[in-house]
């Protein structure tokens, strides 16, 4: 297999013989005789197909102004870090599905989570497919095993931790408590309410729109953490939200300018907010939740407990299909089990056969 350096003394040999023909006389047209003593190597040893790192290149550019920037700068990370270490001058036809089934073992060794692993993959699998659609190679079967994992458990507030930090924002007054209310009584996602502004709140109709997301992300190159207005995470994500008329009432007496987390005509960095609701939940003495468990909470309070179909919810989430919102975003808690035992055993209660036991 050619290494780059190779590659490198290919090109370079290959400038040399150009000057020299033309300092020859040779003209644009004329055909000129390359003999592999010419060459550094011989050409039998140029790869029949180019190396992962080459088609990686040609995939992240095609993908530069397709993708938003954050998912942009996400495929290289992870292409700069992870995947081409290990499959960089590695041709394409070499790859097969032993060669995954080793990286994923090696990734496993060193302690990656299995999750980062299957994306490194999938990376991995993108740069094949385009390659296959080129006509270059063939596919290969890629099934790597990976090690099973305990479906991660949501942790969202108890109904007295959920009112305790309910009633502490009422108090605080402020625009960050303000939007972590927001985030509590909608389900909205962190980067939509960084996003919001007071103008996307509409007290004719009860109504928030969700328009824009902020998204954070990492510059390999430059070496910093940016954060960028845009679009929200998928078109389902632009919806209009009714909101109730206690919220309305709150909001009304909240109203400033600009974005609803500031109060300014600057946006907030993700970050600040949720160390905003660690701080807070530390203060009251909360378990640690994360902050996209809020989103949670709101679903499981929406469908488990106020009884509302998960199509409507699933609407206001903006989800594309209500079986995401059961499958991921609502939480069977332990008192919810025992009012369904309790309902059980009451309905059975009715049966004279039954209590007469």
């Amino acid at each position: 297999m050619m290494t780059f350096a190779q590659l490198g003394k290919l090109s370079l040999q290959m400038q040399t013989l150009y000057v020299q023909s033309v300092n020859s006389g040779a003209k644009p047209n004329d055909l000129i005789e390359i003999l592999d003593s010419d060459l550094p190597f011989s050409i039998s040893e140029f790869p029949d197909t180019p190396t992962i790192k080459i088609c990686a290149e040609t995939f992240l550019n095609s993908k530069k102004y397709t993708v938003r920037q954050s998912t942009y700068y996400r495929y290289l990370r992870c292409f700069k870090n992870i995947v081409l270490p290990f499959f960089g001058d590695m041709q394409l036809n070499s790859i097969s599905g032993k060669i995954v089934q080793d990286f994923v073992n090696a990734m496993l060794h060193q302690g990656m989570n299995p999750k980062s692993i299957k994306y490194c993959v999938a990376m991995l699998k993108s740069v094949l497919l385009c390659a296959e659609a080129d006509g270059i190679i063939t596919m290969p079967v890629i099934r790597p095993n990976y090690p099973k994992q305990c479906k991660h458990e949501h942790q969202i507030l108890s109904d007295e931790d959920f009112y305790r930090l309910n009633n502490y924002l009422l108090q605080e007054n402020n625009p960050i408590s303000t939007a972590l209310l927001i985030v509590m009584h909608t389900g909205i996602r962190l980067g939509e309410a960084c996003a919001l502004r007071w103008s996307d709140v509409d007290f004719k109709t009860n109504s928030i729109y969700i328009r824009y997301s902020v998204k954070r992300y990492y510059i390999p190159d430059k070496k910093r953490t940016v954060c960028e207005l845009g679009e929200p995470k998928t078109l389902k994500s632009k919806r209009r939200i009714y909101i109730s008329q206690w919220l309305v009432d709150i909001l009304k007496q909240r109203q400033e300018k600009g974005f609803v987390c500031t109060g300014t005509e600057k946006f907030c960095n993700p970050e600040t907010v949720r160390n905003a609701l660690n701080k807070r939940l530390g203060i009251l003495d909360i378990p640690h939740i994360r902050f996209h468990d809020l989103r949670h909470g709101f679903a499981t309070r929406a469908i488990n407990g106020a009884g509302i179909d998960p199509k409507t919810v699933a609407e206001i989430l903006g989800h594309e299909h209500c079986d995401i919102t059961l499958d991921i975003y609502t939480s069977c808690t332990a008192q919810m089990q025992i009012e369904a035992m309790e309902q059980i055993e009451r309905r059975m209660a009715q049966h004279e056969e039954y209590s007469s036991c």
